[in-house]
């Protein structure tokens, strides 16, 4: 019913109240809230990207896991254009300094003439300078951990004549880990089996990436983007088990897994006025190609009485591959009536070869076994139209309707043969109408198709869970409806409140099913027929100054879930696998007024749905929030410092899970594993400057 009562008002409030305004020729009915440069300074920003995380009621949104490039991409715009290539927009507004922002505008997306913007859009307005920099450390302490000392990166930027440039080093490395029991019980409650447990995950990804923005002469702008990134990311695990009583175990686990890879990404678009003089048209030619090698390989050794006993390798050697090409064509006959028509191909594959090993005792070699399934080349070709119109209907309404369909291909090969064709349509319609008074009403519907990942369509192995998952040849894109309602409130001052409505009607769900293998029932990701996703999601900002707490900001946001699909087993009704049930976060600061100093606070705190499985039910928690605190002094040298504290609270990572004698639906529960895995409290550095 709440979902139903979603979607129909949002096809009221487009469809019902737009008509009755759709034949005026009006003007658009946004307005203009600006954040001057200097509304930032009592935060020391570095760069485009600090600043626009300090606008009271803005989220930024990415567009970088989408399907293909589309339209809209990123809540966020460079001097009224939108981000360049698939980037994700965190990365571009890092290497924007913030020195050469003049001011950032925060405008409702509908009202503009770009197709799939809704909401909030941040404008960022910035002005021609010299070449600068800026450059931040982060290092990470933490008990019984190796410092990280190399996690930082360094900007630098500027223009020469008719030519902006931009480029950035850095490492986004990490260290974490966690410790604790785990102890199995039977169905009756009784612990037959304790495990001691330490896990270590360490990541070095050093990468460089650069931008180019080109102004020939007026109306034509050219962009070029260009990404290489490396990747190490290694996970240990030491599991001592201690048997109470039968079928424990009294043995040791050693577990490793190495993911080595290398990554690159070319993007660059091209836009100049084309057509008649009177439709006032662009065209915009836009390419994109992103290769990825990742070579990995697990193995779990067990040790008992002192001496190996077993052994267990698997390695899967990737190649992924996206290449895509679009072209738009935008023109406006008249004063807010904008049009666009916009066509993209894409190609992408993913190309993998497993192998699976066994530890020989007697020679102490590994033997190779056939993985079924575990080696296969997919591709996905696409092809998509679409025609896209925005317009103002009043001072108080917009509108932007957008209709076209795809065709796709996919294709296996390899463990399997197999080709599928659709024909799927897409499109969405948005309003937004503003009564008055800072309140903004906001819909959209949608339908939208969404983007597999590959490697589900192969046979894989978890040797640390002692999983496995078999091949599924027929799997296809999930596609949703999408509805929501928003109201947006700017109180003014700084003091914002937004809620949102929306749900969601998915047909051919990708998730975990059964099926059948040499007359086997296996565990595989596949489609479901249908399902549905509802809930609401409230943020607010609230600044101090108007009731005499000056300097002081906290943010809150609170997104409540639900989600139901009938279990492909059981036929029962349940959440989606993993699924969000509830997310809040609460995030303070103070500016102490007259000083360079800041201090600030933050709880975290999310509630996932248990993940299902053929044989198993696992639930992923929490004890309590994560806790941040720090303090932060705006000039020392020079330099930004800032230091805290993370997981003050002793947050811990827990794990319940159910293990079934065979299927769920006809099985007995064999035992039960519940986790407790405590990772301490971190101490942060932040340190930033620039030049």
């Amino acid at each position: 019913m709440f979902l139903r009562t979603s979607i129909y008002l949002s096809c009221i409030t487009a469809l019902g109240y737009g008509s009755l305004a759709y034949g005026q020729d009006a003007q658009p009915a946004s307005t203009i809230n600006s954040f001057p440069v200097d509304y930032f300074d009592q935060y020391t920003p570095r760069s485009a990207l600090d600043m626009i995380e300090q606008i009271p009621g803005f989220q930024l949104q990415t567009s970088a896991s989408k399907r293909g490039l589309g339209q809209g991409g990123a809540n966020v715009l460079l001097n009224g254009e939108r981000i360049s290539g698939k980037t994700r927009a965190n990365d571009q507004l890092s290497r924007i300094n913030a020195t050469t922002v003049v001011r950032i505008d925060i405008v409702d997306g509908a009202s503009l003439d770009i197709p799939g913007l809704s909401g909030r859009v941040a404008n960022i307005i910035t002005k021609n300078t010299d070449i600068s920099g800026t450059w931040a450390w982060r290092p990470r302490f933490r008990k019984n951990l190796a410092p990280n000392w190399f996690n930082g990166s360094a900007t630098v930027s500027g223009e020469t004549g008719k030519l902006a440039y931009s480029a950035t080093v850095r490492n986004n490395a990490f260290r974490s880990g966690n410790a604790g029991l785990e102890n199995r019980f039977t169905p009756d409650g009784f612990i037959f089996e304790t495990r001691d447990e330490v896990s270590q995950f360490d990541a070095d990804n050093p990468g460089i990436s650069t931008s180019l923005t080109w102004k020939p002469k007026d109306g034509h702008v050219a962009n070029l983007n260009a990404e290489y990134n490396l990747r190490n990311f290694t996970i240990r695990e030491i599991s001592r088990h201690t048997a109470f009583a039968l079928p424990g175990d009294n043995n040791e686990t050693q577990f490793s897994s190495v993911v080595d890879s290398w990554n690159y990404s070319l993007g660059g678009d091209y836009e100049f006025p084309a057509g008649p003089q009177a439709l006032n048209g662009k065209l915009k030619l836009i390419g994109y190609h992103k290769f990825t090698n990742a070579p990995s390989v697990s193995q779990i050794d067990t040790f008992t009485a002192g001496a190996q006993s077993s052994g267990q390798q698997f390695g899967r050697d990737t190649e992924r591959g996206e290449s895509i090409a679009r072209a738009e064509y935008s023109f406006a006959p008249k004063r807010g009536k904008d049009w666009q028509l916009s066509v993209e191909g894409a190609f992408n594959f993913t190309d993998a070869t497993s192998t699976f090993a066994f530890l020989n005792l007697a020679n102490g070699e590994y033997v190779a076994i056939p993985l079924p399934g575990g080696s296969s080349r997919v591709e996905e070709k696409r092809s998509e139209v679409t025609l896209t119109h925005s317009r103002a209907l009043s001072p108080k309404w917009d509108i932007q309707l957008s209709a076209g369909g795809e065709y796709s291909q996919l294709s296996q090969s390899g463990d399997a043969n197999l080709v599928q064709d659709f024909v799927r349509p897409k499109g969405f319609i948005t309003t937004t109408y503003k009564p008055g008074n800072g309140l903004s009403i906001r819909t959209r519907l949608e339908r939208e198709v969404g983007q597999l990942n590959f490697s589900d369509f192969l046979a894989s192995l978890s040797l640390q869970e002692d999983l496995d998952s078999a091949a599924n040849d027929g799997l296809v894109p999930a596609q949703t409806w999408l509805g929501s309602v928003e109201f947006d409130k700017d109180f003014g001052q700084g003091n914002t409140f937004k809620v949102k409505v929306y749900g969601e009607l998915i047909s051919d769900l990708v998730d975990r099913i059964p099926v059948v293998i040499d007359g086997v029932l296996r565990d595989a990701v596949g489609n479901i027929d249908k399902a549905q996703r509802y809930g609401v999601d409230f943020t607010a900002t609230l600044k101090g100054d108007k009731w005499g707490l000056k300097g002081t900001q906290l943010n809150l946001s609170l997104d409540l879930r639900n989600s139901s699909v009938d279990d492909p087993l059981t036929n029962i009704s349940r959440r989606l696998n993993n699924d969000r049930k509830s997310k809040w976060n609460v995030n303070f600061r103070h500016d102490i007024p007259n000083t360079d100093l800041a201090y600030g606070a933050s709880l975290d705190y999310n509630v996932p749905a248990p993940s299902f499985r053929l044989d198993t039910i696992s639930t992923e928690s929490n004890t309590r929030p994560l806790a941040i605190v720090y303090v932060e002094h705006k000039d020392i040298y020079g330099l930004k410092v800032r230091a805290g504290l993370r997981n003050i609270l002793n947050q811990t990572d827990n794990r319940l899970r159910q293990e079934f004698t065979t299927s769920r639906d006809i099985g007995q529960l064999e035992f039960t594993e519940s986790r407790t895995r405590p990772f301490g409290t971190s101490f942060r550095l932040d340190v930033s400057g620039a030049f």
